[in-house]
């Protein structure tokens, strides 16, 4: 509404400029807002992806490799070692 008063001609100038006002505090305003809303959803994403790593550092333990992962002392049959 306020793009459309202060473009409007038939308004006096004094009321457009009013309007040019309102419209960009509201822009800017809006602009302030999703940049926050941008920045904490980059914060959540953030602490999704650290939570991430210390549950998967947890598992792995001190050496970096799984349980699973870990090589076989003996080795296998057919295998030269």
């Amino acid at each position: 509404m306020a793009y459309r008063m202060m473009r409007d001609e038939r308004i006096d100038l004094k009321s457009r400029q009013g309007w040019l006002k309102s419209y960009t505090e509201a822009a800017r305003t809006l602009s302030q807002v999703l940049k926050e809303r941008e920045e904490r959803d980059w914060e959540k994403r953030l602490r999704v992806i650290e939570e991430y790593r210390k549950r998967a550092g947890a598992t792995t333990g001190l050496s970096g490799t799984t349980s699973e992962n870990k090589t076989d002392p003996q080795p296998r049959e057919g295998s030269q070692a």
